[in-house]
């Protein structure tokens, strides 16, 4: 990576050109205030404004990886000597503190560091105030995907924390969209289709309307494209049609993975352009980056229109209903892991107590407890003592250097950050970490006061293939558990979610991701803001949503390093998946070091956290 000679005018406005490594500037706590907002800087749950990777949680990884910045190692030791010191609090390695504390024979002191001002990783959790409700939201690591597959560990981690997800077909309203007349819609712009008009979703694999084929003729027949491209469109979708005839399964799955769906939908189907792009961004929630850059191979792994007939999807069997869903998202995973590590911290004992259970974090970091978590501590350098019997770990807080000991370590980290914290690792495995890159994205939850717009627009999913700044909206999963209850009147306040994604069209998936990285990190809260206001008073304020009066609360949760990279692109070798691929070189351990974190196992998805913290400590105790 080249390092820059001079420091940018935007990270000197942004970050106090790395302010935090050079001990010069703002305090974290001074962060919080400066972007805040109005609410309490010392419980960041319910802190507003730009969150995510905030302010003061970037910087000094940025000063080592971008700037070649080193720091002076203390001469003393900040603590004695911990057990296992982890290097990252989100979901694995907090499992990971959980499991060697669990495991070990002998009672052990653990050391939890994390960069940012809440623990947690990706799963976030949000409370938005509407005029003295808390609302809660996800922010980031959104529901247990399909977790009747998960591993034995996984399950069994769950299972200790009292998370049965059995229990969500209870607390999940399965009826409530119908109840209320809500459906998902793609609305399309008048900038880009010459009229703002919904037409009911048709497109997503996720939520096939039911509809009869006169039904469906008729909602084609709506769309703003030309009757000759809606012909097209009907074609697609009625489906009947091999578009690779002639070939093996085995040379359909090469050429897929060899071009985009847009080049399948164009070369094989034969859409027109307006149909292509209608498709273009339909996934961005899941890849971060439109069809022109992804694979043919990974639509018909949707089933995505044109794909059906192929004979190439394996078949999985029937799948679950995706509604294991916290009204917090996966933050109630992490917060249960807390719970269960600094009892203190977190009180109550059932999974439906710790939705509204509002944590203490002064009790976090205490030195009588047996776990610490340590927050606003960016770990800079992790490497064995001259004896192998230890590791040092040396971090900043405040823009001050500290050095702990520790008889094993799990980074737990952002994983390309591993080659520059820990010298020691070698530089084929260096090379093998970095094949890939984070998936950068920001979630924006959007605290509204009721929803009898979007009752009346008969909508709560929305997705714009025009030009809009939030290509999909969703009002947040109807989840009620406990003393938590969701919106059930248009009258009451419903939190929404936008999902953006720093698309840069032409270049290939990790190219996206990585410029989409420094465009995410260069916008500001006011930009999101005014897009946000902007969009959604052009969506619903033909049925009386007016943003000034009825917006109560707006976080952005901006992940520049968001989504663990599970081979998203063209042209990636057949091979690669998660028991394949560059990242099984590259999480092997070192000595005393292992690695555990979503990108060490290729999948962004809980169980992969905590499967890959059950490997990491099953690797330091035997």
């Amino acid at each position: 990576m080249q390092k820059p000679n001079t420091i940018s005018r935007r990270d000197f406005v942004n970050g106090a050109a790395v302010s935090l490594a050079l001990g010069t500037a703002l305090s974290p706590v001074e962060i919080w205030a400066r972007n805040a907002g109005r609410h309490d800087a010392g419980y960041p749950p319910s802190l507003t404004g730009m969150r995510g990777s905030h302010d003061g949680s970037f910087e000094v990884a940025h000063a080592i990886a971008r700037h070649g910045k080193e720091f002076a190692i203390p001469q003393d030791l900040t603590d004695e000597t911990y057990d296992l010191v982890v290097v990252g609090g989100g979901i694995s390695g907090l499992a990971a503190a959980k499991f060697f504390r669990d495991r070990s024979p002998d009672a052990v002191r653990i050391l939890i560091l994390d960069n940012h001002d809440d623990f947690g990783g990706h799963a976030r959790r949000n409370e938005l105030d509407v005029d003295g409700e808390t609302l809660l939201c996800y922010g980031g690591s959104q529901s247990l995907e399909s977790p009747s597959n998960y591993s034995p560990v996984s399950k069994q981690l769950l299972d200790d924390l009292a998370i049965d997800p059995q229990r969500f077909y209870e607390y999940y309203d399965f009826d409530f969209e119908s109840r209320h007349g809500l459906k998902p819609a793609i609305f399309f712009d008048k900038a880009t289709y010459g009229e703002n008009k919904f037409v009911l979703d048709i497109l997503s694999p996720f939520r096939p309307p039911e509809l009869s084929e006169s039904e469906l003729i008729d909602v084609i027949a709506s769309i703003p494209i030309a009757e000759a491209d809606q012909q097209e469109l009907a074609r697609l979708l009625a489906g009947g049609v091999d578009y690779m005839s002639g070939l093996t399964r085995q040379q359909k799955l090469e050429k897929l993975q060899s071009i985009s769906y847009l080049e399948f939908l164009n070369d094989y189907a034969k859409m027109p352009p307006s149909v292509q792009q209608i498709f273009q961004d339909t996934f961005l929630p899941i890849f971060s980056v439109g069809w022109e850059a992804l694979s043919a191979r990974e639509a018909a792994g949707y089933w995505f229109p044109g794909t059906h007939e192929l004979g190439v999807q394996a078949d999985e069997g029937e799948g679950e209903p995706y509604i294991f869903h916290f009204p917090d998202g996966n933050a109630s995973i992490a917060r249960a892991l807390v719970r269960d590590l600094i009892p203190p911290a977190i009180p109550g004992n059932t999974m439906e107590d710790l939705v509204v259970a509002r944590a203490d974090y002064g009790k976090l970091d205490d030195a009588a407890s047996a776990v610490r978590l340590r927050l606003n501590s960016t770990a800079i350098r992790a490497e064995h003592t001259a004896d192998k019997q230890f590791v040092d770990v040396t971090y900043v807080n405040a823009g001050v250097a500290h050095r702990v000991r520790a008889r094993h370590v799990v980074m737990a980290c952002y994983n390309n950050m591993i080659p520059y914290l820990c010298p020691e690792v070698p530089k084929a495995q260096a090379e093998a970490i970095g094949y890939a890159t984070k998936i950068p994205f920001a979630i924006a939850s959007v605290a509204i006061r009721n929803w009898r717009s979007l009752a009346k627009a008969g909508h709560s999913w929305v997705y714009s293939p025009g030009d809009a700044f939030f290509k999909h909206w969703f009002t947040d999963f109807p989840v009620s558990m406990g003393d938590y209850q969701f919106s059930e009147n248009p009258d009451e306040p419903i939190v929404l979610s936008g999902w953006y994604s720093p698309t840069t069209r032409g270049l290939p998936a990790k190219a996206q991701y990585r410029a989409g990285r420094a465009k995410l990190l260069q916008m500001s809260f006011d930009d999101f803001e005014q897009g946000i206001y902007s969009q959604l008073n052009t969506l619903f304020a033909a049925y009386g949503f007016d943003a000034d009066r009825d917006i109560a609360a707006i976080t952005i949760n901006r992940w520049s390093h968001g989504y663990a990279y599970e081979f998203e692109g063209i042209g990636i070798p057949l091979e690669y998946n998660r028991k394949n691929g560059p990242h099984i070189l590259g999480r092997q351990r070192i000595g005393r070091i292992s690695i555990a974190n979503s990108d060490s196992e290729a999948y962004a998805y809980v169980d992969g956290a905590i499967d890959a913290a059950d490997r990491a400590v099953n690797e330091q105790l035997t």
